[in-house]
């Protein structure tokens, strides 16, 4: 394709372990088809954190295939909670986006958080599926290395919305909590430096938010935070990024902005048992996907 660099189509298979049989073939005739499917016990090597890299997977992919059988809509667990997640990762995409692609295994019903999209059935819908992906392929094309990217202004000189009138969050401080507290339309961080910060805008909002993205970075670069430590704070960075974009929209979704923050505020707890500076910044990120429900809420 001209002007196009070749890339081949990145496919989660979204599974129950019971369905594995089923899975391995549809995998290999994606991997036939030209795809590049990501099936976890291909991928996942001895020692690896399977909840981090699966994770990883699953933001990573052009398409997810979410893979239902009667076995597995009734299954409690992990699988549940991998669905869901795509779904959030669907949230992000433009409307109308080939994304998450319900497959059937069987003549199961499908749960009710994705009977909105159209399902196929394996193996007998599989020349269907393929034309998805083959779509959904073109819509991901990546431009030649050489290619000149766009310059795009940092979001602190971006022309932001005007802010509610009224709201205030106060911040003593900055990013490196102690502590928080939330009341009314007023948010306290307190450390050492009793600075105050008042945030009155979505840019300012944003600016804090790459305050802490840096602050996440100087952590995960030190001598004492291991590999897999790192990556989740890595997917924390990533998930940042993923507000900043949100919150650039020209309607963005507070209740998007939240469950991110509060996503990547859950990671830093984790991390914290490791890292105990983590917690400070998990703090923070917790207080401020609250400010978001002010702020862009409407």
């Amino acid at each position: 394709m001209s002007g196009m660099e070749e890339k081949k189509l990145l496919v989660f298979l979204s599974h129950a372990s019971e369905d594995k049989k089923q899975v391995r073939n549809l995998c290999k005739r994606l991997k036939a088809s030209g795809f590049d499917p990501w099936l976890d016990e291909e991928r996942l090597l001895p020692g690896q954190d399977w909840n981090l890299e699966i994770e990883s997977a699953l933001r990573a992919s052009d398409a997810i295939l979410l893979c239902f059988s009667s076995l597995s809509v009734v299954k409690e667990g992990y699988i549940q909670r991998e669905y869901k997640r795509a779904m959030k990762y669907l949230e992000e995409k433009p409307e109308g986006t080939i994304y998450a692609i319900p497959v059937r295994l069987d003549g199961c019903e499908l749960p009710l958080f994705i009977r909105e999209k159209q399902w196929v059935d394996y193996p007998a819908d599989y020349d269907r599926l393929a034309q998805a992906l083959q779509i959904r392929a073109g819509e991901t094309a990546m431009p030649k290395k050489d290619s000149k990217p766009k310059e795009k202004k940092p979001a602190s000189q971006r022309t932001a919305p005007k802010s509610s009138a009224g709201n205030v969050f106060n911040f003593h401080g900055s990013v490196n909590v102690q502590g928080a507290m939330i009341g009314g339309d007023q948010t306290n961080y307190y450390n050492n430096n009793q600075q105050t910060i008042n945030i009155t805008s979505p840019a300012q909002f944003m600016d804090e938010l790459q305050k802490l993205k840096d602050e996440i970075g100087k952590l995960k670069s030190q001598p004492n935070v291991d590999p897999a430590t790192a990556r989740r704070m890595d997917l924390v960075q990533t998930d940042i990024d993923d507000v900043v974009n949100e919150a650039n929209k020209e309607k963005p979704v507070a209740e998007r902005i939240k469950t991110t923050l509060d996503g990547a505020k859950e990671v830093m707890d984790k991390v914290g048992g490791s890292v105990g500076s983590a917690v400070n910044l998990g703090t923070a990120l917790g207080s401020l996907a609250m400010i978001a429900m002010k702020l862009f809420g409407g």
